[in-house]
C-alpha cells in the first residue's frame, strides 16, 4: 500500500521526443488513435535530424552513402503514412492524479481459526520434542551397546590371548561372556543352569593366578548371584514378591539385595531370610556361596520345608547358623564333622517342629563352639550328658541353652568342668534329681519350669548375676540372687 498521497504527474522537455506514433499496421482492428510520429518539420524531406540520433542517442558521424538511403527510404514511408496537417505537440499531456488512497485492513479475527492454528502448533512441536528424545534414546542405545560390544571384543581378546585360558571350557568362557554382557541388563535370562557347574569346574589353578583377577572375579559373582537367584526362584509367588521388594533378581549387584551382606572383596558373608521371603526349600544351588559365613532363615512353621541340600556340606565357611520356625527336617548326622560345617560357632535351632528329636552327634566334635542353643522343639533322648561329656565342648562352650526341650534325667555332674560356661538355662523341662555345682564362671542360671527338681544350691561364687528356680522344689541358701526362687532361705 502506498504511503503517498500527492498527485504524480511526469513532464517531458519540448522537443525530447517530436515523433508521432504510428498507428498498428499489423492489426486493423487495433483501437489505438494514429498519433503523429514525427514532428512537422519531419514531413519537410529535407529536414535533418538534431545533432544527437533518436534511437542511437549518440551524435551524427559522417554519413555513408548506405545511411543516406536508409533514411530516404524511410522519410518517405512516413510521409506517405501521415497525412499532412496532423502533426501534434510533441509534448505529452500531464499525467493525471493516481488517487492512490490510504486503506485499512479489514480482516476480521477468527478465534476458533486462531484456536486450531495454535492447537496444531502446539501438536507439532510437541511431535518434533518426541522425535528428538526417540533420537537421542536411539543414539544413546547405540552408543552402549557399541561400548558392550567393545568391552566383550577386549574381554574375549584378553582370554584368547591368555595361556592360562586354555585351562577354561567353552562354555565356560561363553558363561563368563554373557554375564559380562547379557546379566546386567537382563539378571533373569542368564543360564545359571548351564553356566553355574561350568563355573565351578573352573580349577583353582586358573582363579588363584594374579594374571586372572579379573576373569576370577567375574566366576566368583556369577557364581554367587546363581547361587542367591535359585533361592529367589524356589520361593512361592509371596515370597517372590518380598523378595523382589529388596531388589533379589533384580540386577546383578547382589550385594544390595535385602538381607544380603558382602565383605571387602564382595563375597556373600551374611544371608539373613525372613518369612515371607523364604524360599520353599532351601535350594542346592545355595552351596555356591562358599564363603558365607552367616546364615539366618526366620521361616512361616511351614516353609521352608524339607531337608537340607546335600551342598550344604559346602558351607564350609559357616560360623554361625540360626534355623527358627522353619519344616526342615532332620540335620544330617555328619553336617558337623570334616569336611562340613566344622568352623561352626553358634548354632541356633528354635521352633522346628519337624526337625526330629535328636541333635547330630557331630556337634560334640566342633572345637570353637560357643554357643549352642534349642528351644522349644523336643529332644530324646536327652543330650544333655553327650553335651556335659564332650572334652572339645567343655573348653570352648559359654553359652548353653536347651529351654523347652523335653529333658529327661539329672543335670551330669561333670558341668563343673565347663570353665568358660556363662549361661546355663535348662528351663520348663522335666529334669530329675538335685542341682549339682556350677562353674565359677556361671552369670546366668535357668532351671525353672522343672518341678522334679530337689536338694540345696548354694552360690560356688560370686559371680551369677541371674538365677531361677521357680517351680522347682530346690531350696537356695547364701545366694542373694536367687531369692525370687520358689523354695528359698
Amino acid at each position: 500500500m502506498s504511503k503517498f498521497r500527492e498527485h504524480l504527474s511526469l513532464t517531458l522537455p519540448p522537443g525530447h521526443l517530436s515523433l508521432p506514433v504510428e498507428q498498428s499496421k499489423f492489426s486493423p482492428a487495433s483501437t489505438i488513435d494514429p498519433s503523429p510520429r514525427y514532428s512537422a518539420s519531419m514531413w519537410n524531406p529535407l529536414h535533418q535530424l538534431s545533432p544527437k540520433d533518436i534511437e542511437a542517442g549518440s551524435p551524427q558521424s559522417s554519413s555513408s552513402l548506405r545511411d543516406r538511403f536508409t533514411k530516404l527510404f524511410f522519410d518517405v514511408r512516413t510521409f506517405h503514412n501521415a497525412a499532412p496537417g496532423q502533426a501534434r505537440d510533441s509534448r505529452l499531456s500531464q499525467w493525471p492524479p493516481l488517487n492512490v488512497e490510504k486503506r485499512r485492513c479489514t480482516c476480521h479475527h477468527d478465534p476458533h481459526r486462531e484456536a486450531k492454528m495454535k492447537r496444531r502448533k502446539r501438536r507439532s512441536r510437541c511431535l518434533l520434542i518426541l522425535l528428538i528424545i526417540i533420537l537421542l534414546f536411539l543414539i544413546g542405545n547405540v552408543i552402549y551397546l557399541n561400548v558392550r560390544v567393545l568391552s566383550l571384543m577386549n574381554t574375549s581378546s584378553s582370554l584368547s590371548t591368555n595361556p592360562t585360558t586354555q585351562e577354561l571350557s567353552a562354555d565356560a568362557l561363553q558363561c563368563i561372556s554373557q554375564y559380562t554382557l547379557n546379566a546386567p541388563s537382563s539378571p533373569s535370562s542368564y543360564p545359571c543352569s548351564t553356566c553355574l557347574p561350568a563355573l565351578q569346574g573352573v580349577p583353582s589353578s586358573f582363579t588363584s593366578n594374579t594374571a586372572n583377577a579379573q576373569d576370577a572375579q567375574t566366576i566368583s559373582n556369577a557364581v554367587q548371584f546363581c547361587g542367591l537367584r535359585a533361592v529367589y526362584e524356589t520361593a512361592d509367588s509371596q515370597g517372590q514378591a518380598t523378595l523382589g521388594n529388596g531388589s533379589w533378581s533384580q540386577t546383578v549387584n547382589f550385594c544390595t539385595w535385602t538381607g544380603v551382606a558382602c565383605d571387602d572383596s564382595g563375597r556373600v558373608s551374611s544371608l539373613s531370610l525372613t518369612y515371607p521371603g523364604v524360599p520353599a526349600t532351601l535350594p542346592n544351588e545355595i552351596g555356591a556361596l562358599s564363603d558365607l559365613q552367616t546364615l539366618t532363615v526366620v521361616g512361616g512353621n511351614t516353609v521352608p520345608a524339607g531337608s537340607l541340600p546335600d551342598s550344604f556340606v559346602n558351607l564350609t565357611a559357616m560360623t554361625t547358623l540360626h534355623l527358627e520356625s522353619t519344616a526342615i527336617t532332620a540335620l544330617p548326622d555328619t553336617l558337623f564333622s570334616s569336611p562340613g560345617l566344622t568352623n561352626m560357632s553358634t548354632l541356633a535351632l528354635l521352633r522346628n517342629s519337624k526337625m526330629g528329636t535328636s541333635l547330630p552327634s557331630s556337634i560334640t566334635k566342633l572345637t570353637g563352639l560357643h554357643s549352642l542353643l534349642v528351644n522349644s522343639q523336643a529332644l530324646s533322648p536327652s543330650p544333655l550328658s553327650a553335651i556335659v561329656d564332650s572334652s572339645m565342648l567343655a573348653a570352648s562352650l559359654q553359652t548353653l541353652d536347651l529351654t523347652s526341650t523335653s529333658l529327661t534325667g539329672t543335670i551330669p555332674t561333670s558341668i563343673t568342668s565347663f570353665k568358660n560356661l556363662t549361661q546355663l538355662l535348662l528351663g520348663s523341662n522335666n529334669l530329675t534329681g538335685t542341682v549339682p555345682t556350677m562353674p565359677s564362671t556361671l552369670k546366668e542360671l535357668q532351671l525353672g519350669g522343672n518341678s522334679a527338681l530337689t536338694g540345696a544350691f548354694a552360690c560356688s561364687s560370686n559371680t551369677l548375676q541371674t538365677c531361677s528356680f521357680a517351680g522347682t522344689n530346690v531350696s537356695v541358701a547364701g545366694c542373694g540372687v536367687c531369692q525370687n526362687a520358689t523354695t528359698s532361705s
